[in-house]
């Protein structure tokens, strides 16, 4: 895979991702025994990887705890702390099986001639976008792994117990009062978390990415327009034209795919916020526990705020456009060229952003959503973040 290689080998790792044009025969080797270990049958498509039932498995477990706790608060804090972020998985991973065909269209549409760099100045841009995605993956991966192992050695401290600690609070249908049993149960845990994490983190960097492709495409079309300007030819201003006008369709493109389970994470982070903020309130802050909730606490504001940093970028990204042509020396074009030219700075006033119906736009100063005609800003999610969570607190008392 040419274009965020890191996430799609990710992807295939987990099992829930193969493109065959792209794996030679000893990696299709590879990727057929590692799909044999993991999935319940020998057709790799026949059904969801064995990844993607265990992480289905760990929400309804999760989801289960919360129902039969339901009377006791802080049993049903600890319990929502982390079962919002899996069901957000779950969306985002049946938004990313279902609608896989559409992401090999968009993914073919970045190999297309228009997209590809002409020369170096290009190329350079291109490979600067791609070292930036790579490092942001790896960046939030590192974060959340180190939270993973924080989570799962947290209850080996407290082996010394009479109770068998998990991870994580899960519904558990059977006693593990047995020590093949709580093995059993913890490593299914530990596999949830971390395959988790490996999905998670994928499918998230997976949309900072492609911005950041976008953020390149948008760097190469201005120095062919002050190129092309500069050279004076007309067939050239012509096809910076129809690269603008599909640098705005990749972007419908990549809004179509992922928008509505941005929306539904934004949702979910907010009460995920709350809760384990409460959570860190009532911990020891010289355990594991604590650290690993101020670790987790720290992954979801650095995935939100990756999610507002980039689609900030984009917005700004288009903007320069106009800004490129204008500092170019245009006067010295034809007329026609003039008209063309006019015609993409035109292109170039309508804000190049993600946005879910326009209800809230990812950037740093408009992530909003609206209600009742009134504009909740980024800062006022947190305000509410921690009225709920002094909401808890008072109920807890």
């Amino acid at each position: 895979m040419d274009i965020l290689p890191v996430n799609f080998k990710i992807l295939s790792f987990c099992g829930i991702w193969r493109e065959e044009e792209d794996i030679h025969i000893f990696k299709r080797f590879v990727s057929l025994l590692h799909g044999l270990i993991l999935s319940a049958f020998r057709n790799f498509w026949s059904m969801l990887s064995m990844v993607i039932t265990i992480i289905f498995y760990f929400t309804l477990v999760q989801f289960i705890k919360v129902i039969v706790s339901h009377e006791n608060l802080e049993d049903v804090t600890e319990s929502l702390f982390m079962i919002f972020t899996y069901v957000a998985l779950c969306f985002k991973c049946l938004n990313f099986l279902l609608r896989k065909e559409k992401l090999l269209i968009l993914l073919n549409l970045l190999r297309e001639k228009i997209y590809r760099p002409r020369n170096l100045t290009e190329a350079k841009i291109l490979e600067n976008y791609s070292r930036r995605a790579k490092w942001c993956t790896l960046s939030f991966m590192t974060l959340c792994q180190s939270t993973a192992v924080a989570l799962i050695t947290a209850p080996i401290m407290e082996l010394h117990r009479s109770t068998r600690p998990l991870p994580c609070r899960a519904y558990v249908p059977y006693s593990i009062e047995g020590l093949h049993a709580y093995l059993a149960t913890y490593l299914i845990h530990a596999a949830s978390i971390i395959y988790g994490i490996l999905l998670n983190v994928s499918l998230d960097s997976l949309v900072y990415g492609l911005t950041l492709h976008v953020c390149g495409q948008i760097d190469i079309l201005c120095e062919r327009c002050m190129q092309t300007i500069r050279e004076g030819n007309s067939n050239e201003i012509k096809a910076c034209v129809r690269h603008h006008v599909f640098i705005h369709d990749l972007v419908r493109r990549i809004e179509y795919l992922f928008i509505w389970t941005v929306a539904f994470l934004l949702f979910f982070s907010l009460v995920t916020l709350c809760t384990t903020i409460f959570q860190m309130s009532k911990k020891n802050p010289l355990t594991v526990e604590f650290c690993s909730y101020v670790l987790y606490t720290g992954c979801i504001m650095f995935q939100i705020f990756c999610y507002c940093w980039y689609g900030n970028e984009l917005r700004l990204k288009g903007k320069e456009v106009a800004d490129a042509i204008y500092n170019s020396d245009w006067v010295m074009s034809t007329q026609s060229d003039r008209r063309n030219l006019q015609f993409l700075i035109r292109i170039s006033q309508k804000e190049l952003t993600l946005s879910y119906h326009r209800i809230f736009s990812l950037n740093l100063d408009a992530f909003t959503w609206l209600s009742q005609k009134q504009k909740a800003t980024f800062p006022q999610i947190l305000k509410t973040s921690y009225s709920s969570f002094n909401i808890l607190q008072t109920a807890s008392i």
